[in-house]
């Protein structure tokens, strides 16, 4: 797998996450990009079974990343419903380039947000732009 490809994996189920809303403000979030445009990353992401050595867990602990509405509200994304089997990809990917970049977890999940995030936006700037072209 790439980092390609493992954005794509994490963007396509991001996706099917919303619509979902701030659980203090009840503000609507109707799209992954809307989210992204009206949040600012808190923290860092955590991949729960990665740092317990597990990576095929039967019941996966999950993968979760937060960000704050702007109302001061914690809401957070997590792998709950990913397929467990790309879950396991991601996992053992995760394992593999953290090896090969000698970079900590943390690291690297700290990348994949930044690249998630740019990669939506981007996404939605360019159908934004072909809807009003």
């Amino acid at each position: 797998m790439t980092e390609d490809e493992a954005i794509t994996i994490i963007v396509e189920h991001l996706k099917g996450l919303f619509p979902k809303s701030c659980p203090n403000c009840h503000r609507r979030f109707d799209s992954l990009p809307d989210f992204f445009a009206a949040t600012k990353p808190m923290g860092n992401p955590v991949i729960h079974d990665l740092e317990a050595g597990e990576l095929q867990p039967e019941k996966p602990l999950g993968a979760v990343a937060v960000s704050g509405c702007t109302c001061g509200a914690a809401v957070a994304l997590s792998s709950e419903g990913m397929p467990i089997f790309q879950y396991w990809s991601l996992l053992l990917w995760a394992k593999s380039e953290t090896r090969r970049r000698s970079i900590p977890v943390t690291a690297l999940l700290n990348h994949l947000r930044a690249e998630v995030r740019e990669r939506v936006i981007a996404e939605a700037a360019r159908g934004a732009g072909l809807r009003s072209g």
